[in-house]
């Protein structure tokens, strides 16, 4: 193993977390360059395999789409 990759730590979520949700990924323009970077937290409610994840809102409300653990972000509630 290399030395560059001995210090890298896998991010895995299971059902029940908190996460944050990337702006970035939802192609959000209109706030602009100081708009949030990161909106939620959502609960995971199903992994789905190879980083993907299902979510939903605190107000009971799936979302349609499935995200990236690239573009989500652990949330200490």
């Amino acid at each position: 193993m290399k030395y560059y990759n001995s210090r890298v730590c896998g991010v895995a979520f299971k059902p029940g977390d908190f996460v944050y949700r990337s702006n970035d990924a939802r192609h959000a323009v209109a706030d602009g360059k100081l708009g949030p970077k990161w909106e939620g937290p959502y609960e995971v409610t199903d992994a789905l395999g190879n980083g993907g994840y299902k979510l939903q809102s605190t107000d009971g409300t799936m979302l349609l789409r499935t995200w990236n653990v690239t573009n989500l972000k652990r949330c200490y509630l």
